[in-house]
């Protein structure tokens, strides 16, 4: 009798040390986390643009990252940063994304500024100075895909 009861503990314990799942016969398949990552640089010129311009700097104000599906247009994320970095899981696929400056308030020239000039009827054009960059970007199976993004202020001359 002693050696059926000592054969069920260890037949119970067995199964206590197998993985999840292992006992019904099911495989799980553990992937690493995929997305994009990367970082948005100022592109900005301070005065004229040199012919080698120096490393851009991190862009470090408020912006949006907005990640669409390339397929058909859907926002799949978008979160405001403002340290210049970002990091989104994503599953494999194409997608758009893109560095969504905020709304400047109005133009006011000074001597390092231009603001853009007026229509025919008077009326100011209202156009934001700073502008960003969309980059297609493919992300695969267990992969981050690294993109750079670029805000400039095209008002700066």
């Amino acid at each position: 009798m002693k050696k059926g009861v000592t054969f069920a503990a260890l037949a119970i314990l067995a199964l206590a040390l197998l993985p999840p799942g292992a006992s019904a016969g099911k495989r799980h398949h553990k992937h690493k986390p995929a997305g994009v990552k990367g970082v948005v640089l100022d592109t900005t010129c301070p005065g004229a643009c040199a012919v080698e311009p120096p490393p851009s700097p991190r862009y470090t104000g408020a912006l949006t990252i907005t990640v669409t599906r390339a397929s058909d247009g859907a926002q799949v994320v978008s979160r405001e940063i403002t340290d210049g970095h970002f990091r989104f899981r994503l599953k494999r696929g194409s997608y758009d994304v893109s560095a969504v400056p905020p709304n400047p308030p109005a133009c006011e020239p000074t001597p390092t500024t231009v603001c853009p000039m007026p229509t025919s009827q008077g009326a100011p054009i209202i156009a934001p100075c700073l502008t960003g960059e969309t980059k297609p970007v493919q992300v695969r199976r267990d992969h981050f895909t690294r993109v750079s993004l670029h805000v400039r202020n095209v008002c700066i001359v």
